[in-house]
């Protein structure tokens, strides 16, 4: 799959984040968007290590074809898609913590609403990566909680830079080591 036929289905998509990325970024929200450049470095190191773990592994297993077929749906993204995966942390994850700020102070029930959304969406985020395996759609899945809790926490500027730099250097090992 070439970056064009990517980017002709995407495209609502990523004008969609751009839009709630906008839009949040001249709300009174806006905190939502910073950036904690410690974490990112901390990121930046442990991806490191990551990725000389994955050379070696790619090395260690070259010829094997399990190690190609679970790569395969990864191999079909063209590298440059990655740096537009903000989308996804825009709208997915950032809407929930904006209903979550609207609902107001901490009850049981709000916490029992936001749960089942974040349910939702979590199932609704694994679909949309089947295409990477059932395994990897359900592990996917946990991104939503995940980034519902780094995003107050770090930013989800933060999030999307982190994110951004996952999908790019996963993307980019995997077409070095295996394509």
């Amino acid at each position: 799959m070439t970056f064009q036929e990517i980017a002709m289905r995407m495209f609502p998509y990523w004008m969609m984040g751009l839009f709630m990325l906008i839009a949040v970024y001249r709300s009174e929200n806006r905190d939502l968007l910073r950036v904690d450049y410690k974490s990112v470095a901390k990121w930046i190191m442990f991806l490191g290590a990551i990725t000389i773990y994955r050379v070696i592994v790619f090395k260690i297993f070259e010829g094997n074809e399990k190690l190609h077929d679970m790569t395969s749906g990864a191999m079909m993204i063209p590298w440059q898609a990655t740096l537009t995966v903000f989308w996804e942390d825009m709208c997915h994850t950032v809407p929930i913590v904006l209903f979550a700020r609207w609902l107001g102070k901490d009850t049981w029930w709000k916490k029992g609403l936001i749960g089942a959304v974040i349910g939702l969406v979590m199932l609704s985020f694994g679909l949309g990566h089947l295409y990477q395996g059932v395994f990897a759609a359900a592990f996917l899945s946990l991104y939503i909680p995940f980034t519902y809790k780094k995003g107050q926490e770090l930013g989800f500027g933060t999030v999307m830079v982190c994110h951004t730099l996952y999908d790019l250097v996963t993307i980019l090992t995997i077409k070095t080591f295996l394509g």
